[in-house]
């Protein structure tokens, strides 16, 4: 499988350590209507947001499965664009474990329900160039939280100059120092709390990650993400746990 990236960021640059000579080539966002830039079986696009619409319409033209890396965009239109003309995998993280602990969150929060004192609340840290907050990952666990515990509707970031409301779920950003990310989510009582963390030490983990995705979304078509991913490999892990 040869891979054409977008992005020489940090994640750009541990993809290269990872997948080495699998790496086609690998260009700048604004590279990415270069003619001569070689045929690939599949796309990485890991630089920016605001490059996903020509880096998607390259990849469309090219009809050349697509992994989608980065974070800080919307495109609520997606799914029409896309249709049944390739694959298109979305992640704003590339790690199996932190699917894995979604599928825990998406436990706490159920627990949550089951004491009206609890509450619910994320923090998170990166590193101190990270441009978009919260982080895309962030993101992920405050939806499961807000799925699977119905008295929060909504998130909001900290720090607020005002008290929360109840059916807010507060999400607190660190920005600072070199370290690659961590998250911490935790359900607190008066009594008692329980945190689960997730801490990377560097980028491997996602550039594997980017990797195992480029090879699942060959062969495919539609719009998927890590979680359909995650359903392959941790689906017989739960059920293993029944």
């Amino acid at each position: 499988m040869k891979l054409g990236v977008f992005g020489r960021g940090r994640l750009g640059r541990a993809l290269r350590d990872v997948a080495g000579d699998a790496i086609a080539w690998q260009v700048g966002r604004d590279a990415s209507q270069r003619a001569d830039l070689a045929p690939v079986d599949v796309l990485v696009d890991v630089s920016i947001g605001a490059a996903l619409d020509e880096h998607l319409e390259f990849a469309l033209a090219r009809e050349t499965p697509l992994v989608i890396g980065t974070t800080g965009w919307s495109m609520p239109d997606l799914d029409r664009r896309v249709g049944s003309r390739i694959g298109v995998l979305v992640a704003p993280n590339f790690s199996l474990t932190i699917a894995f602990l979604t599928r825990l969150v998406r436990l706490m929060g159920r627990f949550a329900m089951q004491d009206e004192s609890a509450d619910v609340f994320i923090a998170e840290h990166h590193h101190a160039r990270k441009k978009d907050a919260p982080s895309g990952t962030a993101k992920v666990f405050a939806q499961a939280l807000l799925e699977s515990c119905p008295k929060k509707t909504r998130w909001t970031m900290a720090p607020a100059e005002r008290a929360l409301a109840q059916d807010e779920l507060c999400v607190s950003v660190l920005r600072g120092g070199h370290t690659a990310s961590s998250h911490d989510i935790t359900v607190d009582t008066p009594g008692e709390a329980i945190t689960l963390t997730h801490a990377a030490r560097d980028l491997s983990p996602y550039a594997r990650g980017a990797l195992d995705a480029a090879h699942w979304i060959r062969g495919r078509s539609g719009v998927f993400t890590m979680a359909d991913v995650a359903a392959e490999r941790l689906d017989p892990l739960f059920a293993a746990g029944k």
